[in-house]
């Protein structure tokens, strides 16, 4: 019993001793440095960034959009308008009702997805913004400016609504397919899209939940019917009416998240003594590189930054 009481001190004390005693880390990180032959360059040159020290680690951002040091925490990007498009078709099918069709935005919906707080809701129909297909070929809807609805704070939601009559007296149900749905937003930056077939997070909502319709949601399309009666006269007989609803959509700012370095050396790589790199649009960049010197108990780190100027040919 003693020896084993021994060895676990002496254990103990073993391990005492390297929890105290900390690895420190290469020195020399702040010797890192970096030149270029010139500062002016062309649109497509390239440019040659040398390298004096050896950190153990080196990562670089080029100041080009989306890899620049000065959004490395975050990138919130302004949002100037918002246009909707998509396609549809409505098949023919003969001795069928013409069912209503909405295409409808709210502002104050309060993102509870239930019938009962949809017509509670304030929604604007814009139906008659959009081109619709009255046949069995897609057409394109056209694009609206959704952004002129959108108000500052407020979430906006977009919507589908099909409205269905009792099909004995008024006819089968006529099937209407939506498909590529697209939320494009302009920025000074380029195009965003902030929501599609998938990334819109449709959802189905039912009027009559003990009579659900045939429609449905799929990856790439929207199908929107009527009740499927498949038991003659013994099937219910209802109105219908079938809501397919977005997420809220914020159109005045998205975040796009930090910018991220990339990675030139890791600890294990040899010494990198440059690095290349070529613009593919003139403009002013400050190029970032930071050195690294790291271990489980420390890190330290210096940035390095050159400006450089890109004229076009």
């Amino acid at each position: 019993m003693n020896t084993i009481k021994n060895i676990f001190i002496v254990l103990l004390c073993l391990s005492a001793v390297s929890c105290s005693r900390e690895i420190a880390i290469s020195p020399g990180v702040e010797d890192f440095q970096v030149t270029t032959d010139k500062t002016v360059y062309r649109v497509n040159e390239e440019v040659m960034f040398h390298f004096e020290g050896n950190p153990d680690m080196i990562s670089f951002y080029s100041g080009e959009l989306y890899n620049d040091y000065a959004y490395r925490e975050a990138r919130i990007i302004d949002l100037q308008n918002t246009i909707v498009n998509f396609t549809s078709q409505h098949p023919v099918l003969a001795g069928s009702q013409e069912s209503e069709f909405a295409i409808l935005v709210s502002t104050d919906f309060n993102n509870t997805y239930s019938y009962d707080n949809l017509i509670n809701a304030t929604w604007h129909d814009i139906t008659d913004k959009f081109t619709l297909g009255t046949a069995g070929t897609f057409v394109t809807s056209g694009n609206y400016e959704i952004s002129e609805l959108y108000e500052i704070g407020k979430p906006l939601f977009f919507a589908f609504r099909y409205r269905s009559l009792p099909q004995e007296q008024h006819g089968v149900v006529r099937r209407r397919l939506i498909e590529n749905v697209q939320f494009l937003a302009e920025s000074i930056y380029e195009t965003h899209t902030l929501g599609n077939m998938t990334t819109s997070d449709f959802r189905i909502v039912e009027k009559n939940e003990n009579a659900i319709t045939a429609s449905l949601l799929s990856a790439t399309r929207i199908t929107l019917n009527g009740y499927e009666r498949t038991l003659g006269s013994d099937d219910p007989d209802p109105d219908t009416e079938t809501w397919v609803v977005s997420k809220a959509f914020d159109l005045d700012q998205i975040d796009n998240g930090p910018d991220r370095a990339v990675g030139l050396k890791g600890n294990q790589d040899p010494l990198l003594v440059n690095h290349t790199h070529a613009f593919s649009r003139a403009g002013e960049y400050t190029v970032t590189f930071i050195g690294t010197n790291a271990n489980i108990h420390d890190i330290q780190q210096v940035v390095r930054q050159v400006k450089i100027t890109v004229e076009d040919d």
